[in-house]
């Protein structure tokens, strides 16, 4: 077999709502061509090391490379950074992509996006559902709503617009790996679910069994009274995000959480579908993200990666999109 043609290592880094659970668990482990790793061993060998105690033998040990008859396949939308702390100010991304390449320098990379409209409502639809209790907002713009040594993002991290900024990690991707093996695409094009799984096998080496069928993904992201009213149930529980307030930390109140959650997902109307920003969140997110998504198509597009941004939602100009989402697809 040539060196071209040799199955690589694969590692997913997300981004978080971006259909990763689907990729976890109805993708990944059905592969016939590669190892499929659990998260929690992933999370091990990659995230868990502090930053000057990584030690890429040691990450292989982990993994259990030495053990391994196929490459192996890794999924982990933290390696790209968690969302509600700005992937710890943007430090996280970064150590993740210089760790996996010493770990797995001839791996294949696989990152989805996602339009930022869409996928900062659903991060901040993943915050209430995780626990938290602020508005969109105060959520938004932690920084500015607190005093002292909490304004600062490198002494208590948040949400930072600039997670979202695709072209800055995958440029990083680009200069470790080289830009034929950092593989991007667009979670608004799982409305063809056939055409990623071709690109997964023709791209990336993916093999699936022949008459493999994926269910779909059963997420739910909820709507507004949802969240207002999950916001409710989540002050009488400390768990589970940092930024966050509470009345009293209920014994079982994890417990009520999770039964609430249960109880609203399925109560009719309750979906998130077609749901949209506030028109001025709206207009900070198209200014924040134009001047990066157009660095995102020239990169693509010189590097015949081209993806259809602005028919997917992306703002490329201020002002361009006009306020709304697209519909999850998942």
């Amino acid at each position: 077999m040539t060196e071209a043609a040799r199955p690589r290592p694969i590692v997913h880094i997300g981004y978080h709502k971006t259909a990763t659970t689907w990729l976890q668990k109805a993708i990944f482990p059905a592969a016939t061509s590669h190892a499929w790793v659990p998260r929690a061993t992933t999370q091990k060998a990659l995230l868990s090391p502090p930053g000057m105690h990584f030690d890429a033998d040691a990450a292989r040990a982990v993994l259990g490379m030495a053990d391994q008859a196929l490459p192996v396949v890794l999924s982990e939308e933290n390696l790209s950074g968690y969302p509600h702390n700005g992937g710890l100010h943007g430090l996280i991304g970064p150590e993740m992509a210089r760790r996996i390449h010493a770990a797995l320098p001839d791996a294949r990379i696989v990152v989805f996006i996602r339009n930022q409209p869409d996928i900062v409502r659903s991060t901040y639809a993943q915050y209430v559902s995780g626990g938290g209790t602020w508005g969109l907002s105060r959520y938004l713009h932690t920084h500015s709503r607190v005093r002292g040594a909490l304004t600062r993002a490198y002494k208590a991290p948040a949400f930072e617009f600039e997670h979202f900024e695709f072209d800055r990690l995958i440029t990083i991707y680009d200069e470790l790996f080289g830009a034929d093996r950092v593989h991007v695409f667009a979670y608004e094009a799982l409305r063809d679910r056939d055409a990623i799984l071709a690109r997964l096998r023709t791209e990336v080496g993916l093999t699936l069994p022949e008459d493999f069928a994926p269910a779909a993904s059963a997420n739910r992201s909820f709507g507004p009274a949802s969240l207002l009213a999950l916001r409710f149930v989540n002050l009488f529980t400390r768990q589970s995000v940092v930024n966050k307030s509470w009345l009293i930390d209920l014994p079982g109140g994890q417990g009520i959480r999770h039964g609430a959650k249960w109880v609203l997902g399925h109560l009719p109307g309750s979906s998130a579908r077609g749901h949209r920003l506030p028109d001025a969140v709206h207009r900070r997110v198209v200014e924040h993200y134009a001047a990066s998504n157009r660095r995102l198509a020239a990169m693509l597009d010189a590097t015949g990666r081209g993806l259809p941004l602005a028919e997917l939602g992306y703002p490329l100009e201020t002002g361009q999109v006009e306020a709304g989402t697209v519909r999850n697809p998942a």
